[in-house]
């Protein structure tokens, strides 16, 4: 009897959430949820999922897709190469003709990882492939009472080894399921639901009293803080956008002319610098407004200066891209811009 399995799946079968990808056996739905997924609550993916099945509704249309269309549907979720990778993971697809059924082949296609190829090998095809996802980790960190740091090549073989273990091999799609739901409902990061847990008279981290102290993680990143300093010139209903073609998380995204710096500057110092100088060259002018906003990413925090100006003769010709300012709702642009613009439009 695999207790573990049993217990989770008859908890999961009671209180699961009703949740659309767990309603199909669709693989592409499948990928597409688990992509969203990744670090990203379920209360703040499904209304992506559900516009993106909406707008993609299979493979090929999503692989005929122009790159800046498919950035844009993802505005907003962070973490822009998965969409990147999706959109060329599923011309790979587009090019067999057909979604793979294979782990080892979900496994080849781009920005898919061991996690995301045993959910959908599991999910869509029964495939006995245990995922292990933060849920996981901090599940079987706690019952078990595992100290092995779950960042390190060590720990990721000790926790997918034992959650291959326990899988249910008979019905891995809904083990699966249940572990993943039971970690996130019950065995939460903060105020893990401990007295109501049908596993808390073997759990040992409950039983030690240890709960807060696992799972284990190495290192944690420290946040590096950048700051920016933008430009929002204006004119007649037009303003000015540049893609960002260099590698990076937001790569083939919009934002406007930039001037990166190690902290923000004095006013007088931005408007003398020598890159502002060179865009307002025989530009007449004046600074509508000043206004900062944050965003904090996973490995760094951006602090952003807008600067508002109106110009009166003609708009910067310095390699820039003139577009109507009611139309910027149109491309991709990083969240923080996003932010701005809500405030102005």
């Amino acid at each position: 009897m695999n207790f573990f399995s049993d217990i989770i799946v008859e908890w999961y079968s009671k209180h699961k959430r009703n949740l659309p990808w767990r309603n199909t056996k669709d693989p592409y739905k499948i990928w597409i949820s688990e992509i969203i997924l990744q670090q990203t609550q379920v209360n703040q993916g499904l209304p992506y999922y559900k516009k993106f099945i909406k707008t993609f509704p299979n493979f090929s249309v999503l692989a005929n897709a122009n790159e800046e269309k498919v950035l844009k549907l993802w505005q907003g979720l962070g973490y822009y190469s998965r969409a990147r990778n999706l959109h060329v993971a599923a011309k790979q697809i587009d090019k067999a003709g057909f979604f793979p059924t294979k782990y080892d082949d979900i496994i080849s296609l781009k920005g898919v990882g061991e996690y995301t190829a045993a959910a959908i090998a599991s999910f869509s095809y029964k495939q006995p492939y245990a995922v292990v996802d933060g849920n996981v980790f901090r599940l079987l960190s706690r019952f078990y009472g595992i100290k092995t740091p779950i960042n390190i090549t060590k720990g990721k073989k000790q926790f997918s080894d034992l959650a291959q273990k326990l899988l249910n091999r008979e019905n891995p799609d809904t083990h699966n399921q249940a572990i993943m739901e039971f970690g996130s409902q019950i065995c939460k990061p903060k105020k893990p639901n401990c007295i109501n847990c049908p596993l808390n008279n073997k759990c040992i981290a409950y039983i030690n009293s240890s709960i807060n102290a696992l799972p284990v993680k190495n290192n944690k990143i420290k946040l590096k803080t950048h700051y920016f300093e933008y430009f929002y010139f204006k004119m007649n209903g037009y303003t000015l956008i540049k893609k960002k073609t260099e590698k990076g998380i937001w790569q083939n995204m919009y934002e406007f002319p930039l001037i990166i710096c190690k902290k923000f500057m004095k006013n007088e110092n931005v408007l003398n610098h020598h890159q502002f100088q060179l865009w307002i060259d025989n530009i007449d002018f004046d600074i509508e407004s000043i206004s900062v906003f944050k965003h904090v990413l996973s490995h760094k925090k951006i602090n952003a200066r807008f600067w508002e100006i109106n110009c009166f003769n003609e708009l910067p010709k310095y390699n820039f891209k003139k577009i109507k300012i009611d139309e910027i709702d149109e491309i991709p642009i990083p969240r923080i811009i996003e932010k701005f613009i809500e405030t102005k439009i």
